[in-house]
């Protein structure tokens, strides 16, 4: 089951939306795993569609009612979810609503929606604002690596004191799973993520609760959104302290072996290994 009590707010109408859009999103996991129909990925998209407009107005009703600081942040967020999904949508009706896309669909709403609660909206009863307590790094790749840990910590329950981390300088690219994000504006270059399989599949088995066995369009999805939160988070961070900062949507990179090289952070977990490297 994807639902964990540990996700709820204490707002009883939104911790019930919540439980809602998780059971809506675990049908269309499982869905695209069986192999359903194009009437049922029509359909299981619709709801999902409907039901996040519905729970997002309610949930930016309440912050406004108690004047949480955060509202406007909050609403982009939003914003560019029903975007994310507007999109796909788009996608699928020019595709035929074909099993790859279904997959991709799911692996960034799971991603996504798990994040949101377990970070973004807890932010709602505890006051904070989306800047938080900021830490400094010496090096590029250590705000990084420290940003994807944390989210690797609220969303899978990363055990940070077991994690072992090794320094490797020059960086080469490498694991079974390899993301790419583009950074653009002050600082330019690339950051990539290298998952060993075992990590990828241990990351996704506990943030759905399934039993899942190959690195497809669901897994790698999900966790090129991950990628995408944890560089997001660090390119906020840079851009407050006054290094203009962005990022382009991740890709998953098919050509590991390259002539660049900068420098990266070998993350080694009971799981599984990942390699962070930042390349200028």
């Amino acid at each position: 089951m994807m639902w964990k009590d540990s996700y709820r707010l204490g707002v009883e109408r939104i911790d019930q939306q919540h439980m809602e859009l998780f059971r809506m999103t675990e049908d269309l996991v499982n869905a695209v795993k069986e192999g359903a129909s194009v009437e049922v990925y029509q359909k299981a998209l619709g709801f999902l569609k409907e039901y996040v407009i519905y729970h997002f107005r309610d949930e930016e009703a309440y912050q406004a009612s108690i004047q949480y600081s955060g509202l406007e942040a909050h609403k982009e967020e939003h914003r560019q979810f029903t975007q994310t999904v507007v999109n796909y949508e788009k996608r699928l009706t020019e595709c035929g609503f074909d099993e790859k896309t279904m997959k991709d669909l799911a692996g960034t709403v799971t991603a996504w929606l798990i994040y949101h609660v377990v970070d973004t909206d807890q932010k709602i009863v505890t006051g904070e604002t989306a800047a938080g307590e900021e830490n400094h790094f010496e090096h590029y790749v250590d705000l990084f690596t420290h940003s994807t840990l944390d989210v690797l910590e609220s969303m899978a329950g990363l055990d940070r004191t077991s994690v072992q981390m090794h320094t490797i300088n020059p960086y080469q690219p490498e694991g079974d799973l390899v993301v790419q994000i583009q950074l653009v504006g002050d600082l330019s270059g690339e950051v990539v993520f290298g998952y060993s399989k075992e990590l990828a599949l241990h990351l996704l088995q506990t943030m759905t609760g399934m039993e899942l066995t190959e690195l497809d369009e669901l897994v790698q999805s999900a966790l090129c959104e991950l990628a995408n939160i944890s560089c997001g988070n660090a390119a906020t961070a840079l851009t407050r302290r006054g290094l203009k900062c962005d990022i382009k949507p991740p890709v998953i990179d098919e050509h590991v072996h390259r002539e660049e090289s900068g420098s990266g952070i070998r993350v080694e977990t009971a799981s599984g290994c990942l390699g962070i490297g930042v390349l200028m």
